[in-house]
């Protein structure tokens, strides 16, 4: 996507131009656009557009200008829906650049739309100027995507004031209001307006409770719930999902009682409140009702959701062989596993032989070049101990993205290939791939001298990963291991909330460069924290009595 300062003076720029021209200076104008050629810089622009052919199809084929519009307005929700954002904002300023062309409301929304996903706040914000100066805000479509997008944008102080613009705000334009307010925590405010809504209709109570159940207000949240059930609105997939996304094992009776609700009204057939169902039941350890809710999920059209569900939840429990077993009753079933399924599959694969075939399946089924598919067949082949195949898959791989380039860089760590992985950190950066706290934290482990160390640690530096616990304790770990205990304590001292592993760290710092007196005083530092003593923080004080032992 073009800068927006770019765009900025584009849409400049056209507030200057004279008026539309008319006859046959409006025929020249149209001929001229149409030949992109005689425009390097516009052409260049569109060139890099996927829907470049086609939009240059329409301008040149078609003759009356309404038409072009309807036509390019599909083009632009196309690209939008597809998650092709950025293309989408760019074709906005062609379709501006060009005389004859005025975009209306399905443009503007449309773009707008684009700049939310993208977060594109800047952007954003001229869009909204720019309907402003055309008149297109008094659409009410136009407005309510105004709204979403400084709702996105975690912008409260715009959305009050672009929703007081909006002359008489529809439903979507109150659930917008709500939703954005309890979800930055303004749950007074947002009651306000709850009172002040004209008509509360499933959708108004979905955003309140919504709202207050991803900022974490669970009571208030349950309130409201309660309160909608005996005011006696009827509920839909949204609340439920809602409600049991907040059922933790301490109100698992609570969530029991939704379950049944759910049954009663007759939801199990949607995949939102299946999926919220096994989730609660998953978080709770409880077996038995995880298989009791598969089985009333049996037949429904999310049946094949509900396997995914099953198989990513008894992965993330460590059951490994029942996930197996789940994939595949999936396939005796009949049904199409997803790139979900193999990706959760492959997670619980710690066997050599089966390795092969899960993966070789999805390749056979054209899930080779989805990034999170081959990024679990890497984690899957070093689980195996099969760093050659993880190799190959990493390789083979097109789009690599961060967790890509984490698990060659962590793989190449832990099989002490400590030249490889730096290579591979050098080979990210050429990608203009910026690493995390999980990179540095791996580069930093296998750093073979102290160079290395400091080399990484003025990358941390310079991406501002030093505030990052994990960088914190890694780089205490390096300079440890390398006789810097001295920098080590500093870097410990400066850490703003240090974790068990940090005071771990530090200790084991300690009794690594024979200071076992300093390291029991940081014992001592640690039983006065909150933090509590684990197995680790044992055996280096075992340590320390032998190393006092003659």
């Amino acid at each position: 996507m073009k800068p927006p300062i770019i765009i900025q003076l584009e849409l400049k720029t056209k507030g200057k131009r004279h008026s539309r021209p008319d006859g046959e200076k409006q025929e020249k104008l149209r001929s001229d656009n149409r030949d992109v050629t005689s425009n390097p810089l516009r052409r260049e622009c569109l060139m890099k557009l996927p829907c470049y052919l086609e939009f240059i199809n329409i301008v040149k084929t078609t003759e009356n200008t309404a038409e072009q519009l309807i036509k390019i307005n599909h083009l632009l929700t196309k690209l939008t829906c597809s998650h092709h954002n950025s293309d989408s904002v760019q074709l906005f300023v062609q379709i501006h650049s060009y005389f004859y062309l005025k975009p209306d409301h399905f443009t503007l929304s449309s773009t707008l739309t684009a700049c939310a996903n993208l977060r594109q706040t800047a952007v954003g914000d001229q869009l909204h100027a720019y309907s402003f100066r055309t008149g297109l805000k008094a659409y009410m479509r136009v407005g309510n995507t105004v709204l979403s997008f400084y709702a996105k944008s975690n912008d409260s102080l715009s959305v009050q004031w672009v929703f007081s613009e909006i002359e008489n705000p529809d439903a979507y334009s109150w659930t917008t209001l709500l939703s954005a307010c309890t979800k930055l925590g303004q749950i007074d405010y947002a009651c306000h307006l709850f009172n002040q809504t004209p008509r509360r209709n499933p959708a108004v109570w979905n955003a309140i409770i919504t709202g207050c159940a991803e900022s974490k207000h669970t009571e208030f949240a349950l309130n409201l719930f309660q309160e909608m059930h005996r005011m006696g609105v009827r509920h839909d997939k949204y609340t439920f999902a809602s409600v049991l996304s907040l059922c933790s094992l301490e109100l698992l009776d609570f969530g029991r009682e939704v379950h049944s609700l759910i049954t009663k009204s007759g939801f199990l057939v949607t995949a939102s409140v299946i999926n919220a169902l096994l989730a609660m039941y998953f978080n709770s350890g409880n077996v038995a009702d995880i298989y009791e809710v598969f089985k009333e999920a049996e037949g429904t059209v999310y049946y094949d959701i509900a396997f995914n569900v099953m198989i990513s939840g008894l992965a993330s429990m460590g059951t490994d062989e029942e996930a197996l077993i789940m994939f595949k009753e999936m396939q005796g079933a009949y049904l199409r596993p997803t790139e979900l399924t193999f990706v959760s599959v492959m997670s619980s694969c710690s066997s050599s032989r089966v390795s092969h075939q899960i993966h070789a399946q999805a390749i056979k089924m054209g899930f080779e070049d989805y990034t999170p598919a081959s990024n679990a067949a890497m984690t899957m082949y070093s689980s195996c101990g099969n760093l050659n195949a993880a190799h190959m898959v990493f390789e083979r791989l097109e789009e690599k993205d961060l967790i890509s380039w984490n698990i060659i860089i962590t793989n190449y760590a832990q099989w002490k290939f400590y030249r490889l992985a730096i290579l591979a950190f050098l080979q990210m950066r050429r990608a203009e791939v910026e690493p995390d706290e999980f990179t540095m934290g791996s580069l930093l482990a296998s750093s073979e001298s102290l160079e290395i160390v400091k080399m990484f640690q003025a990358v941390v530096l310079k991406y501002g990963l030093n505030s990052k616990v994990q960088v914190s304790n890694a780089l205490v770990f390096a300079f440890s291991k390398h006789g810097q205990i001295e920098k080590a304590y500093q870097l410990f001292i400066y850490t703003s909330s240090p974790s068990l592993i940090s005071w771990n760290t530090i200790i084991s710092g300690f009794l690594l460069n024979e200071f076992p007196l300093q390291g029991l005083e940081q014992y001592y530092g640690l039983l006065m924290s909150t933090l509590r003593p684990n197995a680790c923080t044992r055996r280096a004080l075992l340590s320390f009595v032998l190393a006092f032992q003659p």
